[in-house]
């Protein structure tokens, strides 16, 4: 896993079970953040979604994520994502689960 996700993931969470969930270009994208405080910004720019943003620190947690995102069909995660930003780091869901599976 990357240095930068192998530390704590920060995500949007609404009620339970519920996730940040993004269509772009026919793909389902979720979001992960590496820093609260990008987290945050990212919230203080969509006050409107009603989410919290909450830290996943251990592999379970992360799996647990991960495999909630698979059951919402969502393929990959934008990694500290920026709107406006004219690019944005993406990572396969199904990778990022293989590799939270061997930490």
């Amino acid at each position: 896993m990357e240095p930068e996700l192998s530390g704590t993931w920060y995500v949007l969470e609404g009620e339970p079970g519920e996730h940040l969930v993004m269509e772009a270009l026919g793909q389902r994208l979720s979001g992960i953040w590496t820093s609260e405080a990008l987290a945050q910004g990212f919230l203080a720019r969509h006050p409107r979604l009603g989410m919290r943003v909450s830290p996943l620190e251990s592999p379970a947690l992360k799996e647990a994520f991960l495999r909630a995102l698979g059951m919402l069909r969502v393929e990959g995660v934008l990694v500290d994502y920026e709107p406006g930003a004219h690019r944005a780091r993406m990572a396969r869901v199904e990778e990022l689960l293989r590799e939270v599976r061997r930490a």
